[in-house]
C-alpha cells in the first residue's frame, strides 16, 4: 500500500467555541492543503493541541475536515486539558489523538483541497499540529 503523510502546524492559535481555519493560519506559509494525486482515503489522523493555559478552565478541542477534498465532512474530538486553581493538571495536554484504519478513516478526492478547522470548548491560545496519512 502506498502512503504519504502531510503535517500542518500553527503556533499561538486563538481558539474559541467556533471553528478557526487552520488553512487561514497557514496562508502566509504557502502550504499545500491538497490531497496528493493517486490517493483516495486518509488512513491515519493525528491531532495534537497544546494549550498555553491562558484560560483557567478545562477544555476540549474539536477538529473539522471539510472542503472538496473530503468526500463527507468529518468532525472529531481532539486533545483535552485540565486546570486547577494552583495551576494546570495537564489532562492529556498536547498528547496526540490518533485515529488509524487501513480500510480508511475517511475518503478523500485526489487533487482537491482539504479545509481543516479547529475549535475548543473554552477560549484558549494553543499550538496545533495535524498529520494526515493518505493511502489507496
Amino acid at each position: 500500500m502506498s502512503r504519504q503523510t502531510k503535517t500542518f502546524t500553527a503556533a499561538a492559535a486563538s481558539l474559541d467555541t467556533s471553528f478557526t481555519s487552520v488553512n487561514a493560519l497557514l496562508a502566509s506559509s504557502n502550504v499545500n492543503m491538497n490531497v496528493p494525486d493517486g490517493y483516495n482515503k486518509v488512513i491515519r489522523v493525528s491531532m495534537s493541541l497544546s494549550p498555553d493555559h491562558t484560560s483557567a478552565t478545562d477544555g476540549c478541542s474539536v477538529f473539522k475536515f471539510a472542503g472538496d477534498g473530503v468526500v463527507t465532512q468529518q468532525i472529531m474530538s481532539g486533545p483535552s486539558w485540565s486546570n486547577q486553581a494552583a495551576g494546570p493538571l495537564c489532562g492529556n495536554n498536547g498528547q496526540p489523538v490518533v485515529i488509524e484504519s487501513s480500510a480508511g478513516v475517511f475518503d478523500v478526492t485526489a487533487g482537491n483541497a482539504i479545509d481543516i478547522s479547529v475549535g475548543a470548548t473554552t477560549a484558549e491560545t494553543a499550538d496545533i499540529s495535524i498529520s494526515l496519512t493518505f493511502g489507496t
